[in-house]
């Protein structure tokens, strides 16, 4: 074997098993027949060919559920959940709007710059609930179309808010640049690469989906501005009122951190008896990471956190230790071999 055939072979082997074993000796009897003489690599070309081929395809059978890797089922899965949590996000800001409008008008000169700040997100989650719409009722392609465009927007301001947080609407973008922005790359990455969040509904089944739209609405409410304030008004007229009232805020705080680690810790154990399961653990660990990992790893140099590279750093850690985890979990059953027969 040449060197020229062997490093097309190399290429050649990023195609699915499949599409190989039926095209790859004539791909690569073209590809031999088209170099020049004396020629031992691959030319640009025909590398950039080869690659998004590859792509093309692989992603194709992910799209159309055939592929046999569990990470495609758990993309699915992924995306549903992800996206599901993104219409929940949406509906707290819905549940939010009257307390917010209250709080707007009574901001008197300022109305126009509190309108901004507490309805800029407005528009997003109108547009990822459309997009959870399309997606449930089978309109994939556009759905995915919105879901890559909201997702660049939602990159950029992110990008914009944490980079000049003192500029004009810097903080709609610096608000989005946490939670959301992982959610958002993972329900969009599993409608373009997977076969989306509805296949993902159908292996979770109806148990499953249905605990999981109670788990999210369960956070709304937990969340919500109306229940904090009728929770709030609990306190007052009880004895020490204005010591609880002072440190009331931050009880919440925790109960909700609480809330989120239950609801993580019922997911996990709900998803981890299966492959595809504890693929779908990995990759919403990247998105629950930055919540339950409440300090900075980077700082600027007046002292503030590093927004953009504290969440890529919180979103790695969070998917290498539950990847570890998984492995660890798998390794036995990797290690068993089947015991042989031994004849009476």
């Amino acid at each position: 074997m040449s060197t020229l055939e062997h490093r097309y072979r190399r290429l050649l082997a990023l195609y699915p098993a499949a599409h190989r074993e039926a095209h790859e000796q004539e791909m690569l009897d073209i590809l031999l027949s088209a170099a020049r003489p004396g020629q031992t690599r691959p030319s640009a070309a025909d590398t950039a060919d080869l690659l998004w081929g590859a792509a093309r395809i692989r992603r194709r059978h992910a799209a159309s559920g055939t592929s046999a890797s569990p990470w495609t089922d758990a993309l699915a899965i992924t995306g549903f959940l992800a996206t599901l949590l993104l219409v929940a996000e949406a509906a707290r800001f819905a549940v939010n709007i009257p307390q917010l409008m209250q709080l707007a008008a009574d901001h008197g000169p300022s109305l126009e710059y509190s309108l901004f700040y507490d309805f800029g997100t407005g528009p997003y989650w109108l547009a990822w609930t459309a997009i959870a719409v399309l997606a449930w009722r089978g309109l994939r392609r556009p759905a995915t179309t919105a879901a890559c465009a909201v997702t660049a927007v939602h990159t950029v301001l992110a990008v914009y808010g944490t980079t000049f947080p003192h500029r004009a609407g810097a903080s709609v973008g610096a608000s989005l640049a946490s939670v959301p922005l992982p959610l958002a790359l993972l329900a969009t990455a599993s409608l373009l690469i997977s076969p989306g969040p509805r296949h993902g509904a159908r292996l979770l089944g109806r148990a499953r989906v249905a605990a999981a739209a109670a788990m999210a609405g369960t956070l709304v409410v937990l969340n919500s501005l109306p229940f904090f304030t009728l929770v709030y008004q609990g306190n007052l007229g009880k004895p020490n009122a204005t010591a609880r009232i002072s440190a009331f805020p931050q009880l919440w705080d925790m109960l909700g951190f609480a809330a989120v680690v239950a609801a993580t810790v019922l997911a996990a154990v709900a998803l981890a008896r299966t492959r595809e399961g504890r693929r779908t653990c990995a990759l919403l660990a990247p998105a629950v990471a930055p919540f339950l990992m409440p300090f900075a790893i980077f700082t600027t140099t007046t002292g503030d956190a590093a927004v953009l590279p504290n969440l890529l750093a919180k979103c790695l850690i969070g998917f290498a230790v539950t990847m570890l985890c998984v492995r660890l979990v798998e390794l036995p059953s990797r290690n068993r071999t089947p015991r042989e027969h031994i004849p009476a």
